[in-house]
């Protein structure tokens, strides 16, 4: 079940950034994630506090988490997108956290239908984000999404950590 995160949530979502944190680093490392710097419990407590953090819950545990809002970093600017769409018509996917355990499961796909359809009910034009290059996975689910790259540029994650080239991807609503 995907829903809308409450306060109480913000700590297991927190636990959840640093679980795949530190899956990463005794595996193969494919975001820019950095413990105690991006993502931490205050990216989760704002957006929870925005009312943009939605978690996926399964048997009472949250096992996946996304932040949905129109806030398009400043990179964002620089890209020449597949559709001109407004600053309040592109929904952006921020900060896709699936726990390491449960990669492949479909939750990704779940959470990326989650996010069409929240961006149709709320009559945006597409669906935007950005990852990092190297980060397959991710740019693998949303391609099997529908989601086109239209850029690649080296960016600044969160203002803070450098971490080479990001795709930018679009999914235009239908």
């Amino acid at each position: 079940m995907i829903r809308k995160a409450t306060p109480q949530d913000v700590n297991a979502v927190a636990e959840l950034y640093n679980k795949a944190i530190d899956y990463e680093d005794t595996h193969v490392k494919y975001t820019s994630w950095q413990k105690g710097v991006y993502p931490t419990a205050d990216t989760a407590r704002l957006g929870q506090k925005n009312s943009s953090l939605y978690v996926c819950e399964q048997d009472g545990r949250i096992v996946a988490s996304v932040i949905l809002d129109t806030r398009q970093p400043s990179e964002y600017k620089k890209i020449k997108w597949l559709i001109d769409a407004a600053y309040n018509q592109a929904l952006v996917i921020h900060t896709l956290c699936v726990d390491p355990e449960l990669s492949g499961s479909g939750i990704g796909s779940s959470i990326v239908d989650f996010a069409k359809q929240l961006a149709a009910e709320r009559g945006c034009l597409s669906l935007r984000l950005n990852t990092t290059a190297r980060n397959f996975l991710a740019s693998r689910l949303y391609e099997r999404n529908g989601f086109e790259t239209v850029a690649a540029q080296k960016i600044l994650l969160n203002g803070q950590i450098h971490c080479g080239e990001h795709l930018f991807m679009e999914y235009i609503i239908k």
